[in-house]
């Protein structure tokens, strides 16, 4: 039977690097065993934080076929595939205030009229049953619903963060929110299906649209398992080896965890640990590491391609990550958690009472401490110690980590494309192209 065609529409998608391109990038290379053929519809790369042609050589190998277009958007101010560098938070801040205040949904909306473009040329030649769009940005769940209005084709979309409950967006004026609600509103009207990665997401998209016809399910973040992975183990430099691999924004900062790693040492001196960055580590934290005089402890690796990042993440004794704490994270559960997962290491986890603390006790192998919570940080870093020391570090529940695979859970979504075609699902009748 000839495989089924689904037009993927995703503004984040490699080579650009970071979590954020991976959930999309892993349905992409998997649809094709569940006799899914993908088209990809992207932006020509611009200035970015990071790029890693490892997560592109997968999909190239399989033959993959991916379209990208011209974009008007702030990343073009720097020349093509430029490496921009991460500002501080307090900038970060501002520049998303003054975003938020100019552009409707995302400042990515000058992208679409060169999306919507390529995109009625490549569905005048391919009879897609299908159309995939993945959020954020905002900006390409409007084209999809636009493009499944016009063409009469079922529209999926995925939101890898809330909309109009986003914690991490702020609404200048009322004005501002209503037009997001008007088209979140448009979007869940016009979609025949949407997933999102946890059900605290899916609640709040059901409760804010209560009309909506679409059938509302969630496909949680997963993991590529990793090569060799029965043969992970610690490096054995006789220290004990904690990592974290990747950014930090918004409310996720490593300072916390510094000054839990200053405590623990004050009070565990003979102890030897190995603190280890793999990716964009703020200045300021590097300052606090100095400060700390934790600079013959912490190590700062930059930012490494993610096959890199893999084998250091097979390497170490401990993963560790944060959410952070502000309004609105208890819903927030990062690609991070079920990528560290993966791997079945130990789980350092500074996160708050919610979706992520929940995945992570089914997990069994994590140790949890609040975000900001600096004694307490310094406590568990003492249980993980003993732990390590005696050869008692904990080890995951296998069945629930499975249940993460990457293609496993694209064939979950192969069944929800599959659902959407030929079932008249269609919100509107097919206009005249």
């Amino acid at each position: 039977m000839p495989a089924k065609q689904v037009l993927v529409i995703a503004y984040y998608f490699p080579p650009m690097g970071l979590s954020g391109v991976q959930r999309v990038a892993g349905f992409v290379r998997h649809l094709p065993a569940y006799g899914w053929q993908p088209v990809v519809l992207t932006t020509i790369p611009a200035g970015y934080f990071a790029y890693d042609e490892s997560l592109l050589s997968p999909l190239e190998a399989e033959g993959i076929e991916i379209h990208r277009t011209r974009s008007l958007d702030p990343t073009r101010l720097f020349r093509r595939r430029q490496v921009v560098s991460m500002p501080g938070e307090a900038t970060r801040r501002r520049a998303a205030s003054v975003s938020q205040w100019l552009f409707i949904p995302d400042n990515k909306i000058g992208w679409m009229p060169f999306v919507l473009g390529k995109a009625r040329r490549l569905i005048q030649k391919v009879p897609f049953d299908a159309i995939f769009s993945s959020a954020p940005p905002y900006t390409t769940h409007l084209t999809g619903a636009r493009l499944s209005r016009r063409f009469s084709v079922p529209l999926v979309v995925d939101f890898r963060d809330d909309w109009v409950g986003n914690p991490r967006h702020t609404y200048p004026t009322g004005i501002h929110l209503g037009l997001h609600r008007r088209m979140e509103q448009q979007v869940m009207k016009q979609c025949s299906a949407a997933i999102t990665i946890n059900s605290h997401i899916r609640d709040a998209l059901r409760e804010r649209n209560p009309h909506a016809n679409a059938s509302l399910g969630v496909i949680p973040h997963g993991y590529e398992p990793a090569p060799n992975q029965e043969d992970a183990r610690g490096d054995g430099n006789g220290k004990l080896q904690l990592l974290y691999t990747g950014v930090f924004y918004d409310a996720q900062t490593p300072d916390f965890f510094l000054r839990g790693v200053h405590r623990f040492l004050e009070h565990n001196r003979e102890a030897k640990l190995d603190i280890v960055f793999a990716g964009l580590l703020p200045e300021r934290s590097m300052r606090l590491v100095r400060e700390l005089i934790l600079s013959d402890v912490v190590r700062h690796l930059g930012y490494l391609s993610h096959d890199e990042v893999v084998v250091l993440q097979q390497q170490a004794d401990v993963l560790w990550m944060t959410i952070g704490t502000r309004p609105g994270s208890s819903g927030i559960s990062t690609g991070k958690i079920f990528e560290y997962m993966g791997r079945q290491k130990p789980i350092l986890a500074l996160v708050p009472r919610g979706t992520a603390r929940d995945a992570l006790r089914k997990y069994q192998a994590s140790f949890i401490a609040d975000p900001e919570d600096v004694a307490g940080i310094a406590r568990t870093l003492e249980s993980i110690y003993h732990c390590w020391m005696t050869k008692e570090l904990p080890v995951p529940n296998e069945t629930f980590v499975q249940s993460f695979s990457q293609k496993r859970l694209t064939s979950r979504l192969a069944q929800i494309l599959g659902s959407c075609v030929g079932t008249g699902a269609i919100r509107t009748a097919k206009a005249t192209a």
